[in-house]
C-alpha cells in the first residue's frame, strides 16, 4: 500500500503546467461543448432512425407505385390490340409514347443514392437565404428610398452610418473615396485612408453568391460534371453580334448542347433525334441559332414579339453567309462542325406565348414535321421579368421538358406577391401572369418583399462598374435637384421624367418641366437654376458617393433572389438543380444561370 503512488500527489504535480487560463476557457466552453457533442449523437441517431422510416415508407409507397404503374400498362396493352383493329394514328402514338414512359420509370433504386446529401444541400440554400434575409430586412427602407428624394429627404444622414461620414468630411475626401469602391477587387489598393468604409464593403462582400459556401458552380465544375456529355463550342463567330453577346452566346449554347445530351442519354437510342430545344424569350435567335448551327440540335424559337421572330429569320439567314470565314478563323473544316442545312434549317421560330397548358410536342412538331422529338430543354438567355420564374415552374409543370438552362434579368420587372408596385405595367403582367417573386415556400412563408427599387439595385453590376471606374450619372444629381424646383412650386407630379438629353441642369430642368406639364412661371430663371446648381456642389458629389455605397447591397439582393429561385427547384424535388456563375460579370453582369435536369 505505501509503495503505491499517490494519485492525489499526481493531480497536484500536474497542476503546476496548467495554465489557469485555460481552466477557465474550459469551465465556460463546457456547456457549448457538451450541447455539441449532444448535437453530433443526436444527429447521428436521428439520420440512422430516420434511414429505417423512410426505408419503411418509400417501401411501401413505391410498391403503391408500381401497383398503379401495372394497372395502367396492362391497360394500355390492351387498348394497342384495340387500336390495330382501327384507331387512329394520332392514339396510337400516344399510347406508344405513355407505354414507353412506363417502361423507363426506374424499377430499381439506385443503392449509391445519398438521399441525406439532397437534405443537406437544401438546407444549406435555407441557411444562406436566412442570413441574407436577416442582412437585408432591417435596411429595406434605405434600400428602396428614391433618389429623386436626396435632398428633399435628406438621405445622406439618414442612410449613411454615422462613422462613415465622419471620415468623408469635404470634396476632396468624397472624390477620393470613390477609388475605394473601384479598386475593391485590387488587393494591393491602399484604403487606409478610409478604414470604416473599406471595412462596410469588405463585410458585404462576405455575402456574395460566388463567396457564400456551395451557393454555386463555376463553369468549369459544370463541365467537369458533364463529363462525357460535354460539349464544347468550337465555332468563333463574332459577326452580328456585341463582344457581351459573343461571349455569352459562347458560353451558354455548350451548355444547353450538354444538356441536351444528357437528355438524349436517357432515351432509348441515345441520340439527339429525339431531343429538342424549347428557347423562350428567343429574341433576335443569337443563342437558338449557334445551337442549331455548330450543335446540330433541333431549336424552336418562341416570343411573343412578332417583330423578334422576323428579324430572329433573318439574322439566321445572314449568319449562314458568314460561316465559311468563321469556318477558317476557327481553322475547321464544314464536315466537322456545320450541322445545319439551309434547306431544312434546324432553328425555327413562332410567335406565341407559353403557359402551363401549351402542348410543346405539338407546337415542335408544327414547325418539324419530321421529328421525333419528345423530349426538350427549355433554354432562356436573359429572359425578363416574370419569364425567368415562369420558365422554372414550366420544367417543373411539363414533363416532356426534361433539362433548363435559365438566365434571368430585369427584376425591377418581376411581380411581387407581398409589395404592390406603383409603376407595374399591367400589359407585362398579362403577358407573364403570375409572380414572380418570392417562389421558395420558405421566402413565401416569411412574406418577405423587396420592392421596386431594391429589385432596380439587384441589377447593378459592381464588377463593371469598379472595372470601368464609373462614375454615377450627373442626371441622378438633376433629378434630386428638380424635385426641390417642384417643391418650391408646390407641384406634385405622379410620374416619372423618363429618360432625357440634355446639355447641362438648366436645360435639363426646361426639358423636365416641359415633359411634366409643369409652369416654372417667373421663379424658374436660368439665374436661380445655376445658383441652385451652386449650393448643392457639395452634396450632389455626396449623391454619387452614396449611389455607390448603396450599391454594395446589388449582389446581396440579386443573390436573395436567385436563391430563392433555386431553393424552388429543390423543393419540388429536383437534386440536379444547380447555380452557376456562367459568364464574366465585367462583360456580362447578369452571370448567374439556373441549371436543372431530370
Amino acid at each position: 500500500m505505501t509503495n503505491e503512488p499517490s494519485t492525489s500527489h499526481q493531480s497536484t504535480a500536474s497542476d503546476d503546467n496548467i495554465d489557469i487560463n485555460d481552466v477557465f476557457d474550459n469551465l465556460l466552453l463546457a456547456e457549448e461543448h457538451l450541447a455539441e457533442a449532444g448535437y453530433q449523437r443526436g444527429l447521428a441517431q436521428g439520420v440512422r432512425e430516420g434511414n429505417v422510416d423512410a426505408y419503411h415508407f418509400g417501401y411501401h409507397r413505391g410498391a403503391e407505385v408500381g401497383a398503379e404503374l401495372g394497372f395502367y400498362y396492362g391497360v394500355i396493352c390492351e387498348q394497342e390490340s384495340a387500336t390495330k383493329e382501327g384507331g387512329s394514328s394520332k392514339g396510337e402514338c400516344l399510347l406508344k409514347e405513355l407505354k414507353r414512359e412506363i417502361e423507363e420509370f426506374p424499377k430499381f433504386n439506385d443503392l449509391e443514392a445519398d438521399i441525406v446529401e439532397g437534405v443537406v444541400a437544401m438546407d444549406l440554400i435555407k441557411g444562406h437565404l436566412e442570413v441574407l434575409t436577416e442582412v437585408l430586412r432591417p435596411r429595406m427602407g434605405f434600400l428602396n428610398c428614391h433618389m429623386v428624394d436626396y435632398l428633399t429627404e435628406g438621405h445622406w444622414n439618414r442612410y449613411i452610418p454615422e462613422e462613415i461620414r465622419e471620415e468623408l468630411k469635404g470634396m476632396a475626401d468624397l472624390v477620393g473615396s470613390k477609388e475605394v469602391f473601384w479598386n475593391q477587387f485590387n488587393k494591393d489598393f491602399d484604403s487606409s485612408k478610409f478604414p470604416r468604409l473599406a471595412n462596410h464593403i469588405e463585410s458585404m462582400k462576405r455575402y456574395r453568391l460566388d463567396v457564400l459556401p456551395d451557393a454555386c458552380m463555376t463553369t468549369e465544375q459544370l463541365n467537369s460534371a458533364f463529363d462525357s456529355c460535354l460539349k464544347e463550342t468550337r465555332l468563333k463567330m463574332p459577326e452580328l453580334m456585341s463582344i457581351k453577346k459573343c461571349h455569352e452566346v459562347e458560353v451558354a449554347s455548350a451548355v444547353v448542347a450538354s444538356l441536351c445530351t444528357v437528355v438524349a442519354s436517357g432515351t432509348e437510342g441515345k441520340t439527339l433525334d429525339q431531343v429538342a430545344v424549347i428557347d423562350a424569350g428567343d429574341g433576335k435567335g443569337y443563342l437558338s441559332s449557334r445551337i442549331a448551327l455548330e450543335h446540330g440540335i433541333k431549336v424552336l424559337g418562341i416570343d411573343c414579339n412578332e417583330g423578334n421572330t422576323a428579324s430572329a429569320e433573318r439574322r439566321r439567314d445572314q449568319l449562314r453567309k458568314k460561316v465559311p470565314v468563321a469556318l477558317k478563323r476557327s481553322k475547321l473544316t464544314e464536315e466537322s462542325i456545320l450541322k445545319d442545312a439551309p434547306e431544312d434549317p434546324l432553328y425555327k421560330t413562332t410567335t406565341k406565348m407559353i403557359d402551363f397548358q401549351t402542348n410543346l410536342i405539338d407546337l415542335v412538331r408544327e414547325q418539324f414535321p419530321q421529328t421525333q422529338a419528345t423530349r426538350f430543354t427549355l433554354a432562356g438567355l436573359h429572359t425578363c421579368g416574370n419569364l425567368a420564374p415562369n420558365s422554372l415552374r414550366l420544367f417543373h409543370q411539363n414533363r416532356h421538358i426534361r433539362a433548363l438552362c435559365n438566365v434571368g434579368c430585369c427584376y425591377h420587372l418581376l411581380r411581387e406577391r407581398f409589395c404592390e408596385d406603383e409603376f407595374y405595367n399591367r400589359d407585362k403582367a398579362r403577358d407573364n401572369a403570375g409572380f414572380g417573386f418570392p417562389m421558395s415556400a420558405l421566402m413565401a412563408g416569411k412574406g418577405f418583399a423587396l420592392g421596386r427599387n431594391a429589385r432596380n439595385l439587384a441589377a447593378e453590376s459592381i464588377e463593371r462598374s469598379a472595372c470601368h471606374r464609373e462614375n454615377p450619372s450627373d442626371k441622378l444629381g438633376y433629378r434630386a435637384m428638380l424635385q426641390i424646383v417642384l417643391k418650391e412650386l408646390d407641384v406634385r407630379v405622379d410620374r416619372q421624367v423618363g429618360k432625357l438629353k440634355c446639355d447641362g441642369f438648366v436645360d435639363y430642368v426646361r426639358k423636365s418641366l416641359k415633359r411634366l406639364g409643369v409652369d416654372g412661371g417667373e421663379l424658374v430663371t436660368e439665374a436661380y437654376l445655376e445658383g441652385l446648381e451652386r449650393k448643392y456642389e457639395v452634396e450632389l458629389e455626396q449623391l454619387k458617393v452614396f449611389y455607390l455605397y448603396r450599391m454594395t447591397y446589388a449582389p446581396i439582393v440579386e443573390g436573395l433572389i436567385l436563391l430563392d429561385r433555386l431553393l424552388f427547384l429543390k423543393e419540388c424535388g429536383y437534386e440536379n438543380s444547380y447555380l452557376v456563375k456562367l459568364f464574366d460579370p465585367v462583360v456580362s453582369p447578369r452571370c448567374y444561370s439556373i441549371v436543372a435536369f431530370k
